[in-house]
C-alpha cells in the first residue's frame, strides 16, 4: 500500500523517540514517506539587548548547537524511516513551520501539545494558519487508528463552504486507506421539535432526520464515498465527539479549521476549538483549500 502522506513535517520537543507526535507520525508513514523532524528554537531573552542582537549571538549559537545534537540522536533512533532532522532558531512558531512546509512541499504537519491540558497560544496559531492539514496528537499513539470520524456540515449552518466538507472527506478517505480504519461521516443536529419552537408546523423529528441523511449521502457521493458511511447524531458536535471517543468509537476526528474575521489568527471555529480543548482524541484539522 502506498502512503497517503508523502512528506510529513513533525514538530518535535526534545530527543525522546517515544514522544507522541513522533510515534503517531511513524504510524502514518510507509517506506516512501519522507519525514522531516523540526525543532524550532527560540528564547526571547537571547534575541538581544536594547536593539543589539549581536550581544547574545554566541549564546544563541551554543543553544542551537545543543538542540542540533539532540536532533541527531532522534534521527538515529528512527533510522528505519526515511527521516531527516533540523533545528533552527526562528519565531513565531507558526511562520517557521509554514516556511518549512513550503520548502519541503509537505502535505501534513504533526504536533502534540506541550501541555497535556490543551494547546498553547503558539499551537493555536499554528493550527489556525498552517497551509496544510495539521494532525494534533492528543491520545497515546499505542496503535494505528481503528475508527475515523469526519465531522461535516452539509447544510452549512455554520457558514462552512462545501469545499471544506469535501476536503475533510478527502483527507478522511486517504487516512482510511493508510490505516485500514473504519470511516464515519458525522453530521450532528438538533431536531426542530427539540427546540420547542413551532416554526409554523415544522418537519417532524423523523422527516428532519431523513432530509439530513439524504443531504449527507449526496455529499458522500460527491466525495466518492459510500452512503453507508453516513452517521447522524443528535446533539452538539463537540459533545457527540466526546461521547464517541469515550466509547472507543473515535480515534481521530477529521474536521475543518476555518479562520474568520480580523482575529482569524486566534480563532478556528468554536466547534473545532471545543473538540481540540476537551476531547481526548486526535484531531486532523483541515482547511478549505486543501481539497484535491
Amino acid at each position: 500500500m502506498t502512503s497517503v502522506f508523502r512528506k510529513i513535517v513533525v514538530l518535535v520537543r526534545g530527543a525522546d523517540p517515544e514522544q507522541r507526535a513522533v510515534q503517531r507520525a511513524v504510524l502514518c508513514t510507509s517506506r516512501i514517506t519522507e519525514v522531516a523532524l523540526l525543532d524550532v528554537v527560540h528564547e526571547p531573552m537571547l534575541d538581544g539587548y536594547m536593539g543589539n542582537s549581536a550581544i547574545y549571538e554566541l549564546l544563541r549559537t551554543r543553544v542551537l548547537a545543543e538542540r542540533a545534537e539532540r536532533m541527531k540522536e532522534l534521527v538515529a533512533a528512527l533510522r528505519d524511516l526515511n527521516v531527516t532532522g533540523r533545528a533552527l532558531w526562528d519565531h513565531p512558531l507558526d511562520e517557521a513551520v509554514a516556511k518549512e512546509v513550503r520548502v519541503r512541499s509537505a502535505d501534513l504537519v504533526v504536533i502534540a501539545p506541550a501541555d497535556a491540558n490543551g494547546l498553547s497560544q503558539s499551537d493555536w496559531r499554528l493550527v489556525s494558519t498552517c497551509p496544510v492539514p495539521v494532525l494534533v496528537v492528543k491520545a497515546t499513539p499505542d496503535r494505528k487508528y481503528r475508527h475515523i470520524v469526519a465531522a461535516v456540515d452539509p447544510f452549512h449552518l455554520h457558514a462552512k463552504p462545501t469545499e471544506l466538507d469535501l476536503a475533510i472527506l478527502a483527507h478522511a478517505r486517504d487516512l482510511q486507506a493508510q490505516t485500514g480504519a473504519t470511516l464515519s461521516a458525522l453530521h450532528c443536529f438538533t431536531p426542530y421539535d427539540h427546540l420547542g419552537t413551532d416554526f409554523t408546523k415544522p418537519m417532524s423529528r423523523t422527516s428532519d432526520a431523513d432530509a439530513r441523511r439524504a443531504e449527507l449521502e449526496v455529499l458522500l457521493r460527491k466525495a466518492d464515498l459510500q452512503g453507508s458511511a453516513a452517521r447522524l447524531e443528535i446533539g452538539a458536535t463537540h459533545d457527540v465527539i466526546k461521547r464517541l471517543a469515550e466509547r472507543g468509537e473515535a480515534d481521530v476526528v477529521v474536521m475543518g479549521a476555518l479562520s474568520r474575521g480580523r482575529i482569524k489568527d486566534w480563532l478556528i471555529g468554536s466547534t473545532a476549538e471545543r473538540v481540540l480543548h476537551a476531547a481526548r482524541v486526535d484531531v486532523l484539522a483541515v482547511k478549505p483549500d486543501s481539497v484535491r
